[in-house]
């Protein structure tokens, strides 16, 4: 009784700090201006008018890494040429073409360099699906370059980054690496590129790691070949890579860059539309904290209209994650509403509260120890 009072009294606090925002569960009048976005890419418009954005929206999705994909939406109506974010939208696509050219450049050398070194190496996350799945790379925006390879292909790997001019900053938590799913991070000088060396696909102590998904035994299976620029690499599978991507995404609560993620999973269903294999997906989540982090990224693009998925798929999923209810799955889309995509400030819940709020939504049946402390931090006297 006490557990399903705190978990009733967190989620009420949350509807109530949201009624303001734009969820249409919560009985809002306004859904987030940036869904015409989503639903313009999601499309393929290039039409999109750009007066009815406000300046400030327009600046959030460039922040959010949305930028060179708006621009692409609206540059084939000449009366947008007029608006003043126009410019700034433009400034964004040539900065990302820059941007990424010199990512997908490091990326081929540091495959030349590892050539006949180490088996093939496995593209993970943006260097991957920008390449691959985007009408053009430098729409999807990349802070790194992130590839996984074996571990004991480590120490090689990591003499070739350093013979190519990038060196490790370990910031003081370097003991952390010792157990972590990647080296430290690479940093090139000259180049301005930061590089993520994995040799696992997540940190153990997440518990989406206990998903049959996750096992090395699984998704070893599921590293398929094929190319970079002519070049011999490995990819995940399209069912891998989209659980990774949801998990990835859920399973920290990050408000700048979460609209990349609602992109990333429109255009690699969009390209995988015949090959996906939903049953394996299932038979692979079923159960797990990771079949709730897929759920909770499709309801809300399903919620939208942004993705088409048969509905039998999708009440199998609802009714084999741990985690959300209607009133949990209501308040997730409002955060997502509010914060991702409405780019709201967090106001009178920092961070560190809506992060507390996030995870709780997210657990597979809260136990005492995490209700109370999250009530605890959700406390005005705090």
């Amino acid at each position: 009784m006490f557990l399903c009072l705190s978990r009733w009294f967190i989620f009420s606090i949350m509807r109530r700090t949201l009624t303001h925002s734009s969820s249409p569960q919560l009985g809002c009048q306004r859904r987030p201006q940036l869904i015409s976005l989503l639903e313009a890419i999601a499309n393929e418009r290039g039409d999109l008018p750009l007066n009815g954005f406000d300046d400030g929206i327009v600046a959030w999705a460039i922040q959010s890494g949305l930028g060179p994909l708006f621009y692409r939406a609206v540059k084939d109506d000449p009366n947008n040429s007029a608006c003043p974010a126009w410019y700034a939208l433009k400034a964004a696509d040539l900065t990302a073409r820059v941007v990424v050219g010199d990512h997908l450049d490091a990326m081929e050398e540091i495959l030349d360099a590892c050539r006949g070194q180490v088996p093939p190496i496995t593209l993970l996350k943006g260097i991957s699906i920008a390449e691959e799945c985007y009408p053009e790379p430098h729409l999807r925006l990349m802070r790194d370059l992130d590839f996984l390879i074996q571990k004991e292909s480590l120490p090689r790997v990591t003499a070739v980054l350093e013979q190519l001019g990038y060196r490790q900053h370990f910031e003081d938590s370097a003991p952390r690496y010792d157990t972590h799913h990647h080296a430290a991070p690479f940093f090139h000088e000259e180049k301005n590129v930061w590089v993520e060396v994995h040799h696992g696909l997540l940190a153990p102590r997440k518990s989406a790691t206990r998903a049959v998904i996750f096992k090395p035994e699984t998704f070893a299976g599921q590293l398929r070949p094929s190319q970079f620029r002519g070049r011999e690499v490995r990819r995940l599978s399209c069912e891998l890579h989209l659980v990774y991507l949801a998990t990835h995404w859920a399973q920290d609560f990050h408000k700048v860059g979460g609209m990349v993620a609602l992109v990333d999973t429109m255009v690699l269903m969009k390209h995988y539309a015949k090959e996906l294999s939903w049953q394996w997906i299932l038979d692979s989540i079923r159960g797990s904290v990771a079949a709730a982090y897929l759920y909770l990224l499709l309801s809300y693009l399903q919620l939208y209209k942004l993705v088409q998925i048969p509905s039998d798929i999708m009440e199998d999923l609802s009714r084999n994650q741990p985690s959300f209810k209607k009133i949990g799955l209501e308040t997730a889309h409002a955060i997502i509403d509010r914060y991702y995509v409405g780019g709201k400030p967090l106001g009178w819940f920092s961070k560190k509260k809506v992060t507390v709020i996030w995870q709780i939504l997210t657990l597979p049946g809260p136990t005492f120890r995490s209700v109370f402390r999250a009530a605890v931090e959700l406390s005005p006297h705090r």
